[in-house]
């Protein structure tokens, strides 16, 4: 006996409400409707047909999601046994109770026996609606990368994208594009995921976003960009209620712990992690709680503390990883393992734990973290890690070559701090080659240039930004003004977006030198080198000082730090302080850290050769270092890398020249009209727009822009130029196909830089030299309207008759807050350009 057609299906409906708003992320509302239901049907223990057995069976299934979401594993096995029962031996309703007993068993981390029991969907897929055939191929896909198996993952992905599109559903197709952006994350195309997901998210599909945001946060933390991820895991977190979503948001406290880690941030991710393995433990997602677990372990080796029981702990949760199949557990277990055994003198078992690390591929972060493991463990059994450490610098080159992003290139670095300090500990002991080698070796150098693809979408948002930064001068009312600032806001945040999600083919970078010869070809021209690093908690130097190699500890690290902070700004203070007592009291307090700066990083290397070339550190980032006394009049140029500073060294034999003014800027005009005059045939432009100067750097040599730039420190790559139609950003520069080789930007101190973990300066003129241009002239603090227009005449003039671009600069503006950065560069001399 069943119950009436109509009561059936009344029951039907209520089973699809509740499936709805699982869907939507609504657990509580989608268990009222399909208990709902059930209320409808016999009770369970009573017979029926089978039409209401399908029904009953159903909304079984689906309460079973429900429950796993807001009571846990056991709750939800309970609701799955119950289907099983009814199900009886009818092979469809075995079928559907197996496959949804995969999704929970995938969901908590049993994963090895999730995958036989999802499998029924490929194996009798005669039973499943290409609707459930999506969604079960997107859940077996992930399974499959926690397997390790990310070869079987993208097909499972593939196979499920298309059956979204056939079923037409708006829910299924943005669960297909976001998990087609995860397919490519696991294949480690970062940029591509980024793109994938954020397609996805423009869809207007009513599906709850938590899980997505989640998604999203664990592939920028790949990225490295650790700020960003934690951004979107607090937005992930704002879209879940406390009672309905308790396993994702132990999920996203899990992954908050491992960010936090990475940021150093111990006591914090300690806490998130065992917040997360409590409410694990409470949902019955054994697997999950043992990851935590794992989080609370690394926690305490980061600070070396109880190391017995991290490597007792490491073994455990290697074990159960085995039980579980979850493979990139048993990695993360087998690497904290290893790392306790090296600190507790034990290197034999950390090398026996290796042994078993799993051959699959569990992406940057977990990659980096396995050679870090492996070069500790050579090094406590007495041998030479190099190898492992030069394999792991160009893993990180190889990933970062595939992005068009800048921020996504500088974030990545962070990811590799651990093992650069490593390889620099090594090598301050063996001496002043070793450290050299180190240093260029986890450089940015041998990177492709920066060459985005077009990209329509951004090409808009920009013309809006841009406009919006002239109506925002326009003088509008307090309101509108809040208004275009916040609309400003969300333009940038979609352009960084974007610009993530840009890759470019992993092309060779154009031949470089090796380190040696770079070395001689810096002496060959006369130049010293002295590159500065943070170790060990000082600033320290290595120098190639007339040819001679010598290794130094200048200062403590955060006595540099806050001298330099202290010389930005009172560099900023005198440019804007009328003339009085206060004026000489910053003067003073400024020629007082100049010499400071002087007497701690410059005189002790006794330079010998006419010119320098500083390769900087986070410390010393924006020196205006021709002020410094013992400089004063010497060639200087702020380079990235040894090689990267001979690679680019070019002269040209002829230069085409562009000169371009922006509004507003007092003295521009008078300026432009000097510099022009310098170079026969220069092309000048006033007033010019944002599209003139994209066509200047594309089509000529040399480009001067004398208009007002503005440095933004939160943003750096938003850091802009005012042109006569609104800002030009750093961000968009790379669009365009830049032939410049040097390139002069006059006005405000656009020179000035953001310096990101690993010594990765963003800015306006570092964004250029990303692009290819070879060097660029630019102030690191404001300069004095009528001073810069006597530099820059002065600067140009020695330009065109054949000095180089320091020598020219010394010259012209000793002791002016000009700095050159990159490398050198020269124009065949003109004979009608003499210096005054």
């Amino acid at each position: 006996m069943g119950p009436g057609k109509d009561v059936l299906e009344r029951a039907r409906q209520l089973r699809l409400a509740g499936l709805a708003h699982n869907s939507a992320g609504r657990p509580h509302r989608a268990a009222r409707s399909l208990r709902a239901a059930l209320a409808l049907l016999p009770p369970l223990d009573a017979p029926a047909d089978r039409d209401t057995d399908v029904v009953r069976v159903a909304c079984l299934l689906t309460l079973a999601m429900s429950a796993l979401a807001t009571d846990g594993f056991e709750e939800a096995t309970a609701r799955l046994e119950e289907a099983r029962v009814l199900a009886g031996n009818d092979p469809e309703l075995v079928a559907r109770y197996r496959c949804q007993r995969g999704n929970v068993l995938g969901r908590t981390g049993h994963f090895a026996a999730a995958i036989g029991e999802l499998d029924v969907v490929m194996s009798e897929p005669v039973w499943f609606t290409t609707q459930e055939r999506a969604a079960t191929l997107m859940n077996r896909g992930m399974v499959n990368f926690e397997l390790g198996r990310p070869d079987q993952a993208e097909p499972d992905f593939a196979a499920a994208a298309a059956l979204a599109r056939e079923s037409g559903d708006p829910r299924y197709e943005f669960m297909a594009e976001h998990n087609r952006g995860y397919a490519k994350y696991l294949s480690g195309d970062l940029p591509g995921a980024l793109a994938a997901m954020a397609a996805a998210e423009l869809s207007p599909a009513d599906v709850f976003r938590g899980p997505s945001l989640y998604d999203l946060a664990r592939v920028l933390q790949e990225v490295g960009l650790l700020d960003e991820s934690l951004e979107v895991l607090d937005r992930a977190q704002a879209a879940c209620r406390p009672r309905e979503h308790r396993m994702l948001r132990a999920e996203i406290d899990l992954e908050r712990a491992r960010i936090l880690r990475l940021t150093g941030d111990f006591d914090e991710a300690r806490a998130a992690a065992r917040a997360a393995r409590t409410r694990f433990v409470g949902l019955g997602a054994k697997g999950l709680a043992a990851q935590a677990e794992l989080v609370v372990l690394d926690c305490e080796l980061s600070r070396r503390r109880r190391l017995d029981r991290v490597l007792s702990g490491a073994l455990a949760s290697e074990q159960v990883a085995a039980e579980l199949g979850d493979a990139e557990l048993r990695a993360r277990s087998i690497i904290v393992a290893a790392e306790s055994a090296v600190l507790l003198g034990r290197p034999e078992d950390a090398r026996s734990a290796l042994h078993r690390y799993p051959s699959d591929a569990f992406g940057l972060v977990v990659g980096l973290r396995h050679d870090y493991a492996e070069a500790v463990t050579d090094i406590a059994s007495g041998r030479s890690p190099r190898r492992r450490l030069s394999a792991a610098a160009a893993a990180l080159a190889g990933s970062q070559s595939t992005s068009a992003s800048l921020e996504s290139r500088a974030a990545r670095k962070v990811l590799s701090l651990r093992l650069t300090e490593l390889d620099l500990d090594l090598a301050v002991g063996r001496g002043p080659l070793d450290v050299l080698s180190a240093l260029d070796r986890w450089s940015s150098l041998g990177l492709p240039v920066v060459q985005p693809p077009a990209d329509e979408r951004q090409l808009e948002l920009v013309r809006r930004l841009r406009a919006l930064s002239q109506a925002i001068r326009d003088e509008p009312t307090a309101v509108e003004a809040a208004q275009r600032r916040a609309e400003s806001a969300s333009l940038q945040r979609e352009l960084s977006a974007l610009g993530l999600a840009q890759s470019q083919q992993a092309t060779a970078a154009a031949a470089a030198p090796g380190l040696g010869e770079a070395l001689e070809s810096i002496t060959a021209a006369g130049r010293d080198l002295l590159w500065l690093f943070p170790h060990d908690g000082g600033l320290w130097g290595v120098g190639v000082i007339g040819g001679r190699r010598r290794l130094a500890r200048l200062s403590d690290l955060d006595r540099c730090l806050e001298a330099t902070r202290r010389l930005q700004a009172d560099l900023r203070a005198v440019a804007y302080q009328p003339t009085g007592p206060l004026r000489d009291a910053i003067g003073s307090s400024l020629t007082s850290g100049l010499a400071w700066l002087d007497t701690t990083v410059v005189r002790p290397w006794r330079l010998r050769s006419p010119g320098l070339v500083v390769i900087g550190t986070h410390a010393v980032s924006s020196v205006p270092w021709g002020r410094l006394p013992s400089l004063a009049g010497s060639p200087v140029t702020v380079a990235r890398s040894a090689t990267e500073w001979v690679a680019r060294r070019t002269t040209s034999p002829t230069a085409s020249v562009a000169v371009l003014t922006g509004p507003g800027l007092r003295h521009a005009e008078t300026e432009a009209a000097r510099v022009a005059t310098a170079w026969p045939g220069a092309r000048l432009i006033s007033h010019a727009r944002a599209a003139d100067l994209v066509s200047a750097l594309a089509g000529s040599d040399v480009v001067h822009v004398a208009a007002h730039g503005q440095h933004q420190s939160a943003s750096p790559l938003f850091s802009s130029l005012r042109m006569a139609d609104g800002d030009v950003y750093a961000h968009e520069l790379p669009a365009g196909a830049i032939r410049a080789r040097h390139v002069v930007l006059s006005a405000c101190d656009v020179g000035t830089a953001h310096v990101r973990p690993g010594d990765e300066p963003l800015g306006l003129a570092h964004t250029l030299l990303a692009t290819g241009v070879s060097s660029v002239v630019a102030a690191v603090a404001p300069v004095p309207d009528d001073e810069t227009e006597a530099v820059m005449a002065s600067y140009h003039q020695r330009l065109a008759a054949g000095l180089r671009t320091d020598e020219a600069l010394a010259d012209a503006g000793a002791g002016s807050a000009f700095v050159v950065l990159g490398s050198s560069w020269s124009a065949a001399p003109l004979p009608q350009a003499a210096p005054e």
